[in-house]
């Protein structure tokens, strides 16, 4: 169970050391992978949480896994996380990173979802769009879902923007059930 007041301030101090080094998009790339490893690879969660396992048995298996993948800003503030018994940290400490680093950068991170996969002109012409629309730099992750028949729904923050098939016949639906009651 991770404690966000403890996630923001280990990623608060982890994002001034890598801005001070000049090594923020390494040091994201390093914990995006390192959160990677520790969900793909239930042995090193497990051990790491462990309350059984002993400090220094946990810095040498850190060491040999991630010693020679990640940046020693990454690793000094991995190390530290797993000495301060926060191991359970890792992944909130990452995500609230990302999130320093995006509110830096005036980026959003825009999650798109189509029927069938877009080209490479599509793309471009919506990333122009939402970047125009949202005074932000965006992020997009494509993905695909045969199940909203048509049209697109992009996603960012809490809002959605739902241009789909399947989304204006719910929303038919719904003022026709409305309109029956209202009748009624």
């Amino acid at each position: 169970m991770t404690d966000s007041r403890v996630a923001r301030r280990y990623a608060a101090a982890l994002y001034s050391a890598a801005k001070e080094a000049n090594m923020v998009n390494a040091v994201e790339a390093d914990f995006t992978g390192i959160g990677r490893v520790l969900q793909g690879d239930s042995t090193v969660r497990d051990f790491l949480l462990s309350p059984y396992v002993g400090l220094p048995d946990k810095e040498k298996i850190l060491t040999k896994v991630f010693s020679d993948r990640v940046t020693a800003v990454s690793m000094a503030a991995l190390r530290l996380i797993v000495r301060k018994g926060r191991a359970q940290e890792i992944e909130g400490v990452r995500d609230e990173f990302t999130r320093l680093r995006r509110v830096a950068d005036n980026s959003l991170s825009v999650h798109v979802e189509s029927a069938i996969e877009l080209e490479p002109g599509q793309k471009q012409a919506l990333e122009m769009k939402l970047t125009k629309a949202l005074g932000s730099t965006i992020e997009p992750v494509y993905v695909v879902d045969a199940g909203i028949v048509g049209g697109i729904r992009v996603t960012y923050g809490n809002f959605v923007l739902d241009g789909t098939v399947k989304g204006q016949m719910r929303k038919l639906r719904d003022t026709l059930r409305h309109d029956v009651l209202k009748q009624a």
